[in-house]
């Protein structure tokens, strides 16, 4: 008497490859979305962080000179940094000898609406 030959098969069936296949397709997509949020935030604070520091830096240039000098002016940081654009005004405080700046820089374009706004007492010279 012969013996039958059993064979087992093993393998996937095609629903539990296609179920497979959408629950990665589910996590590639979120992995994705963070992604692509992750480097939305970045540019942002990017462009946060540079508008600061040009705006630290006319602040700088307005004590070198001396703030006396300035009333209301405004311009752009040329070349360098398109679409940045500062405006400085000044007023006189409640302290004499003591001069209220105000330098704004403020992106236009793509970011439009981000602003930096930093005041400071500087002595009048």
């Amino acid at each position: 008497m012969t013996r039958p030959i059993v064979k087992c098969v093993q393998g996937f069936t095609l629903l539990e490859v296609m179920v497979a296949v959408a629950i990665l397709a589910m996590a590639l997509v979120a992995i994705l979305k963070a992604n692509v949020q992750s480097l939305e935030a970045l540019t942002t604070t990017r462009e946060a962080t540079t508008a600061s520091l040009l705006a630290a830096s006319k602040l700088a240039e307005i004590e070198a000179v001396g703030a006396a000098d300035w009333n209301q002016f405004q311009g752009d940081f040329g070349e360098d940094y398109p679409g940045f654009t500062w405006l400085v005004e000044t007023s006189s405080s409640e302290v004499e000898g003591l001069v209220q700046v105000s330098v704004t820089v403020q992106q236009e374009g793509q970011g439009a609406g981000r602003t930096i706004r930093i005041e400071e007492l500087l002595l009048a010279r």
